[in-house]
């Protein structure tokens, strides 16, 4: 039986069992910027066809459960420790994902990860049209194969501890890259861990940021293991939803990363998020004080810190707090101290300007 035919027998089995357990979307409310739609995504995950555990459909039946707009599986080339019971094919796991995604209305992009020693560490390739021809010792030719095919390059996890034990490094290797363009963006953060400095490089070289799963796993494992109800996700602010939509956002730098409670994106990009989640209205007000309102319309998280001597006000996902401050000039004052642009420059604002007119 050729892989074809095994594929569209899954596809079928895959939607009847989908049709028939009637499963639940857990739609992520994130709202839409500058009329942009806000597309959420994850673009680094691996199946049994490198080092991951799970069948390519179970990394679309976990995306679309858990409310995601776009993913890509992107396994490894080098690795495929599977081999022995699952043949080497690295153009399977999109030919298989590719129908119960559409029928899921996920978009699916095509991508795969370059394993290299440090320097220079791991690449995703994505919007590529086929994976085999990046494979390549020589990893500058790999990275030049996949722009020639018109990929999107991340450098990945650049503070993974088995590459670097003593944090992330901007080494020559990785300046020569950059210089011919063979990487457009960068994992700020990668499956349990976040990278200070990596945010920093982003800023500093305007890479695209990105934080992914990277998971191999199923889901549901990561997400007990961790103790979080999230995976990392990407938001992509796209011009339309579209594969041609996410890649000319990546291009234009229009993502952020949103990983545990954390917002990593361009200043512009948090304050806009900012006012399109928070709604801020006045609801006592007397010569010494006044009482705001500040309700939260989405499922983002701020951490709320007000700069006239009121402490901290964390203010979760679709909830309200009540702030009372001492009616004085710039007592509306507050830096949102897990929304950051730099490791140390999270977004300062007032809370005027989150009242709706």
């Amino acid at each position: 039986m050729n892989l074809k035919r095994i594929i569209a027998i899954l596809v079928v089995s895959w939607l009847t069992s989908q049709a028939g357990g009637q499963p639940v979307r857990n739609e992520l409310l994130v709202p839409d910027i500058d009329g942009f739609h806000t597309l959420k995504c994850d673009f680094h995950m691996h199946t049994v066809f490198s080092d991951g555990d799970v069948w390519p459909l179970t990394r679309v039946s976990e995306a679309w459960r858990e409310g995601l707009d776009a993913i890509a599986i992107t396994d490894h080339l080098e690795y495929t420790p599977h081999k022995k019971y699952v043949p080497v094919n690295h153009e399977a796991p999109y030919e298989i994902a590719k129908g119960p995604a559409e029928q899921a209305g996920l978009i699916l992009i095509k991508g795969t990860e370059i394993t290299k020693s440090m320097p220079p560490g791991h690449f995703n390739a994505l919007f590529i049209d086929q994976a085999s021809p990046v494979h390549n010792d020589d990893y500058k030719q790999a990275l030049r194969e996949a722009k020639s095919q018109g990929a999107f390059i991340i450098w990945n996890h650049p503070g993974w501890k088995a590459q670097a034990p003593d944090g992330p490094k901007w080494m020559v290797e990785h300046q020569e890259l950059f210089n011919e363009k063979l990487f457009h963006g960068i994992e700020v953060a990668n499956y349990d861990e976040w990278y200070p400095e990596v945010l920093d490089w982003a800023a500093e070289k305007e890479l695209t940021i990105f934080s992914n799963s990277d998971i191999h796993e199923p889901m549901s494992d990561y997400l007990a293991q961790k103790k979080t109800d999230r995976r990392p996700i990407t938001l992509v602010f796209a011009k339309t939803k579209t594969p041609d939509g996410i890649k000319e956002a990546m291009l234009a730098g229009r993502t952020a990363g949103w990983f545990r409670e954390y917002l990593f994106a361009k200043e512009a990009i948090l304050v806009e998020l900012l006012k399109k989640s928070v709604e801020v209205s006045i609801t006592d007000t007397n010569e010494k004080n006044i009482t705001y309102k500040i309700k939260n319309h989405s499922d983002l998280e701020f951490d709320l810190h007000f700069s006239a001597n009121q402490g901290n006000k964390l203010l979760p996902g679709r909830s309200s707090v009540l702030v009372t401050l001492p009616a004085s000039d710039d007592h509306d004052r507050v830096i949102v101290r897990n929304l950051l642009y730099k490791s140390d420059k999270p977004v300062e604002t007032r809370l005027e300007t989150l009242q709706k007119p």
